[in-house]
C-alpha cells in the first residue's frame, strides 16, 4: 500500500498539474440548476474561494471573495452540528507564512476568524463529533499545523463565551481520531506511540503498550469505546489489526503485509481494511470473521456509506493486468504514465457483495490528497450524501476544467453530473 500511495501521487503530478494551471485561466462562475439533494455541499472554486451549495433550495453562496493563487482558501470542513470551518493560507506584513482559521455557524454567511497561526501551514482539520463541556454552542476543532519544528495539533474551541486555542500535542507523523462523546482523542504519533488524550484534563491518560504496526490513522469506534489500530506482530515484519476495549485486545486480522488502511462501519458492527494484497476486506468487528473480500486487488481508497450498507472504493482505471503491483517503483511509475487512464469508482453492497462500477476520471490535486490519506479524511470529511445515495468528487475534465461532480450510486451505468467548477467539495453530515 505504500507503493499504492506513490501511484496516486504520480498520477497527480502527471495527469493534473498542467491542467490545473489551465483551469485558473478558463474558470467561469457556474450558474447551473441542481436537482433536489439532501444536505449542503461546501467547495473550493478554481479562483480559490469558498462556496456553499444548498441543493434543496438551489442556493449558491460565496463565503469568500478575496481568495487567489497566492492567497488561497482551502479544505472546507463540516461539523456534525452544521458548522463549517475553512482555512486561508497567507503571508503577513512581515513576510511570514500564516494560516487563518474561519468558522461559520451554518455555511450561509462568511465565517469569523477563530485562530491565526504565524509560521504555520494548514495540513488537516477534524471537528469533535459532540459539543464540549462548556456549553451547548461550544465545539472543538482539532487542526493539524506544520511548523518549522514539526507537526502540531491546535485545538480551537469555537464558543460564544470564552473561545480559546491550545497546542495539545506534536509529532511527526501525527494522526488522531475523536471518541464519539467528543471528550477524548486516540493519537498515533511518530510511528512510535498510540495514546489516549483527555480533552478536559489536557493530558495523555493512557498509552498502548504494544509497538505500533505499519498503519497511518487510528480509529475510535463511532458508537462506543472500542479502539481500532495496528500493532507489530511478533515476527517484527507484519502488522496485526486489533480492536482494544476494557483492557482486552482482539485480533481481527493477523500478519498483514505492508501498510494497513482501515475504517469502522458507521454502525460499529464491521471493519474494512486493505493491506499489501490490495483487496478490500470486510470483517466482523467482534469476531474478526470475514464477510466479504473484493475481487479487485488494486483498491487505493474506500469510504463507508452513512447507513453502513455500501462501500465506495477507488481503483486505477487501467486495462486488467496492465500494471503489475509487484514491480519496483520506477517501473510502476512508467506503467502508470503510459497506460493508466485515471481512477474509477466501484460501489459494493456489503450484504451480498454485488458491485457497480463507473467510468474513469482524472482527479484534481486536492482530490488526490484526500485519497492518499483517506483513512484520516474518511473520519472527518464526507464524500457520501447524508442519504447514502450519492458520491461527491472532483475531477479535471477533458476540456481542462476542474469540476465538482455527483455520482448517483443506486444504479449502474449512470453518468455523473457537475454541480460547479471546483477543486474539492465536501458534503455536510446532515
Amino acid at each position: 500500500m505504500a507503493r499504492v500511495c506513490q501511484f496516486i501521487l504520480i498520477l497527480a503530478t502527471t495527469l493534473s498539474t498542467t491542467l490545473l494551471r489551465q483551469v485558473e485561466q478558463s474558470y467561469q462562475n457556474p450558474g447551473n440548476m441542481l436537482p433536489t439533494l439532501p444536505g449542503t455541499i461546501a467547495y473550493i472554486s478554481p479562483d480559490y474561494n469558498v462556496y456553499s451549495v444548498h441543493p434543496q433550495t438551489n442556493q449558491r453562496i460565496a463565503l469568500t471573495t478575496d481568495g487567489n493563487r497566492a492567497q488561497p482558501y482551502t479544505w472546507p470542513t463540516w461539523s456534525t452540528d452544521g458548522r463549517l470551518a475553512y482555512f486561508l493560507l497567507d503571508t503577513n506584513s512581515s513576510g511570514q507564512i500564516e494560516t487563518n482559521v474561519y468558522i461559520t455557524e451554518n455555511g450561509l454567511a462568511a465565517g469569523n476568524l477563530a485562530y491565526t497561526g504565524i509560521g504555520e501551514l494548514f495540513t488537516y482539520a477534524y471537528w469533535s463529533p459532540q459539543n464540549c463541556s462548556r456549553g451547548q454552542d461550544c465545539r472543538n476543532l482539532a487542526v493539524l499545523m506544520s511548523r518549522a519544528s514539526g507537526l502540531g495539533v491546535e485545538l480551537v474551541r469555537d464558543a460564544s463565551l470564552n473561545p480559546a486555542t491550545d497546542l495539545i500535542g506534536s509529532g511527526g507523523p501525527f494522526y488522531y481520531s475523536w471518541s464519539p462523546d467528543g471528550n477524548r482523542m486516540l493519537w498515533q504519533r511518530d510511528n512510535q506511540h498510540i495514546q489516549i488524550y483527555d480533552v478536559a484534563r489536557d493530558e495523555i491518560t493512557d498509552t498502548v503498550s504494544e509497538r505500533p504496526g505499519s498503519f497511518l490513522a487510528p480509529a475510535w469506534s463511532p458508537v462506543d469505546d472500542r479502539l481500532l489500530f495496528g500493532v507489530q506482530n511478533e515476527d517484527g515484519q507484519t502488522t496485526d489489526l486489533v480492536v482494544q476495549a476494557n483492557g482486552e485486545t482482539k485480533t481481527l486480522a493477523a500478519e498483514l503485509q505492508g501498510i494497513v488502511r482501515f475504517a469502522w462501519s458507521p454502525d460499529g458492527n464491521e471493519v474494512s481494511y486493505t493491506s499489501e494484497d490490495g483487496a478490500l476486506h470486510i470483517v466482523d468487528a467482534v469476531t474478526g470473521g470475514e464477510s466479504l473480500r473484493t475481487g479487485d486487488s488494486g483498491v487505493l481508497a474506500f469510504f463507508w456509506s452513512p447507513d453502513s450498507n455500501h462501500i465506495a472504493y477507488i481503483t486505477l482505471a487501467a486495462p486488467a493486468g496492465s500494471i503489475n503491483a509487484k514491480q519496483p517503483p520506477p517501473f510502476q511509475a512508467r506503467a502508470i504514465t503510459q497506460r493508466a487512464s485515471g481512477l474509477a469508482w466501484t460501489v459494493v453492497d456489503v450484504a451480498n457483495g454485488n458491485t457497480r462500477s463507473y467510468g474513469s476520471f482524472i482527479p484534481t490535486d486536492e482530490m488526490l490528497y484526500l485519497l492518499t490519506y483517506f483513512d484520516q479524511f474518511s473520519q472527518s470529511h464526507r464524500l457520501w450524501s447524508p442519504d447514502s445515495h450519492y458520491l461527491l468528487y472532483s475531477e479535471i475534465t477533458p476540456d481542462a476544467h476542474a469540476s465538482i461532480n455527483i455520482l448517483e450510486t443506486t444504479q449502474a451505468d449512470v453518468v455523473p453530473f457537475s454541480i460547479a467548477e471546483g477543486l474539492i467539495g465536501v458534503w455536510s453530515f446532515n
